[in-house]
């Protein structure tokens, strides 16, 4: 019994191991034909991947990774251009960003235009699969809102881009003046008083006293400045009646008339002397001229 025991067990324990020994020969033969296509294929991958991908100047949204294809990015407004610089592993693939070729590593001068832009990176060696990268720019839209400059056809003011509050005078007969001014940003809009401000500039009435010209500047943002003008017109001014400035009547001085004859009046109390003549025509020579006679008192 006891050796009828020891063969049962051993007969399975024999059994045990055949079945382990058959299943390790049944399952290596598997897994290796299963890894043995997916090396190939993540090796003919990264034959045209890039291995170097950035901005100029420009940090991207996440650090450059060759298995990463898809980056992003921000610029201000004030970024016109842009410079790519990218390499690959393959010496033999060209690299080309929306198809102009990268000389020496990198693409200059690529512009910018406000909004999105795509730039499409592909890499191809001709032979292998073509490799393709996406980097996204946005470049916002402008916050200039500013003026550097109000022109005037009648007055001066001067100009300061920090003040956004101005006086102005003219005279009496300046009816009208021509606003116009100047934008900082061309993309930003300008209005006078609620018309669309030209180059030509927006002509305003002028009653006499103060009137406020309020000129509203609009960035391509949509944020907004106001500009406030007050331009003084002088009152008329009182000029005085000729009545007024011509001389009475008795204030006027009479000349003495020429007649026939004109008597002087007597002088001193003193000294009783009288003078009396007539005036010599020239017509009557016969006429006889009196010489003044005197006639003295003793005291």
């Amino acid at each position: 019994m006891l050796n009828k025991g020891l063969k049962e067990k051993s007969v399975k324990v024999i059994l045990v191991g055949s079945l382990v020994g058959m299943g390790a020969s049944t399952y290596m033969p598997v897994v290796e034909a299963a890894e043995g296509p997916s090396v190939l294929q993540e090796e003919a991958q990264t034959v045209n991947s890039l291995s170097k991908l950035e901005i100029e100047g420009l940090a991207l949204d996440q650090k450059f990774s060759e298995s990463v294809h898809d980056y992003s990015s921000t610029v201000g407004n004030d970024v016109e251009k842009i410079t790519l610089i990218a390499e690959s592993h393959n010496e033999n693939a060209a690299i080309y960003v929306n198809g102009v070729k990268l000389t020496n590593g990198e693409v200059k001068d690529l512009t910018l235009q406000t909004g999105m832009n795509t730039f499409e990176i592909t890499v191809s060696d001709g032979i292998n699969e073509t490799v393709a990268y996406t980097v996204k720019i946005e470049k916002l839209e402008s916050d200039d809102n500013l003026l550097t400059s109000i022109g005037l056809s009648k007055g001066s003011l001067t100009f300061d881009s920090n003040v956004t509050a101005y006086n102005a005078s003219v005279e009496n007969e300046v009816k009208s003046v021509t606003v116009a001014p100047t934008l900082s940003d061309s993309t930003a809009k300008v209005k006078v008083n609620g018309k669309d401000a030209t180059s030509a500039g927006v002509k305003v009435t002028l009653p006499i006293g103060r009137t406020t010209v309020r000129i509203i500047v609009t960035a391509e943002n949509g944020d907004e400045k106001t500009y406030t003008l007050t331009i003084t017109r002088a009152a008329a001014k009182i000029t005085e009646s000729k009545d007024k400035d011509a001389p009475k009547d008795d204030e006027v001085q009479k000349e003495p008339t020429k007649g026939a004859s004109e008597a002087l009046p007597s002088s001193d109390k003193g000294n009783k002397s009288s003078l009396t003549f007539t005036a010599e025509s020239s017509n009557n020579p016969k006429t006889k001229q009196w010489q003044p006679s005197t006639e003295s008192t003793a005291a």
